[in-house]
This record gives structure tokens, sequence and C-alpha cells, in this order.
């Protein structure tokens, strides 16, 4: 219980500041880290540092591969690294994958709220045809100019709870 609470309340603050300021500040990720680990260490020893640092380590890396692809900011590489070593692997692992899934749910919304449908279609399938074809990466910039952005938190709080009520891999 005490994990759901602090994974909460971590969750809620970053949400607030994400979207209040598009930051996740430091010290709420760092803290995050630290509690995770600490506690898990006092209460599993090794197994539980274990599991812990790999959790942080599973969360991270998976951000850290769509930050180098532009697609999340630093705040959310490290607040999952937080989410890992307060929840585990296993929960950070369906968390990310859920977040994604959520994030193109919000964005496919977007582009219909906004009539963009058959426009981002028809953009897509020329960028891909000119990357694949001609390996033409130019497209690429002026692509995610227009890109329909919004806060990654908007997706991770809600595939949180669906993760956490659904997915239920032992918090």
């Amino acid at each position: 219980m005490v994990v759901v609470a602090g994974l909460a309340a971590l969750i809620l603050v970053s949400f607030y500041h994400d979207v209040k300021q598009s930051k996740i500040p430091n010290r709420y990720t760092v803290a995050g880290i630290a509690a995770g680990v600490g506690y898990h260490a006092a209460t599993g020893g090794w197994d539980g540092l274990a599991g812990s640092l790999f959790g942080f380590a599973a969360g991270f890396g998976i951000m850290l591969a769509l930050y180098l692809f532009g697609a999340v900011g630093a705040g959310d590489v490290k607040l999952f690294g937080a989410i890992g070593a307060m929840a585990g692997g296993e929960f950070v692992i369906n968390g990310a994958l859920n977040s994604i899934l959520f994030a193109a749910v919000i964005g496919l919304v977007l582009i219909a709220v906004r009539k963009q449908f058959v426009l981002r279609l028809r953009s897509t399938g020329a960028l891909l045809f000119n990357l694949l074809l001609f390996r033409d990466m130019k497209g690429i910039v002026s692509y995610k100019k227009s890109a329909a952005t919004f806060p990654f938190m908007y997706a991770v709080l809600p595939a949180m709870i669906f993760t956490a009520t659904y997915c239920n891999p032992s918090l």
C-alpha cells in the first residue's frame, strides 16, 4: 500500500507540473527513485534492491529510446525510471506500453477533431514513400514541425490507472 500511495503522489504531482509548466522537476523524479530503491532495499533486502534497480533500468531505458527519437522529454525518461524503481519492472513495462498506446489514441483523436485525418494520412504516406524509396530524411523535419503535440502526461496518467487496475502486475 505504501508503494501505491507513493506512486500515485509521484504521478499526480508530475502530471500537474507537466501540464502547467511543460516540465517534470528533478526533485520529484530523484525523490521517487530514492524512495523506491530505499523502500525495496529495506523491505526486500538484496532481492528488493535488485528488483527496484531492474525496474528503474526498464522504465528509464524504454523512455530513453523514445527520447532519442524526440517523442518524449527528458522528464518523462526520469519519471519512468522512478516509476520502475517504485513499482518494479513488470509494472513499468506494462505502464510504458499502455502510455504509448494511450498517446496514439489521443493523437488520433486530436487529428480527427482538427479534421486533419486525410491530410495527415496522405502526408505520412508521402513521407514513408520518400524515406523508403529515396532515403530522403528532409521530410521528417517538416513532418515533425506539424505534429499534433500534447503533454505526454495526458497519456501517462490514464495509462497508469489502467495498468494498476487491469494489468495488475503485482504492485
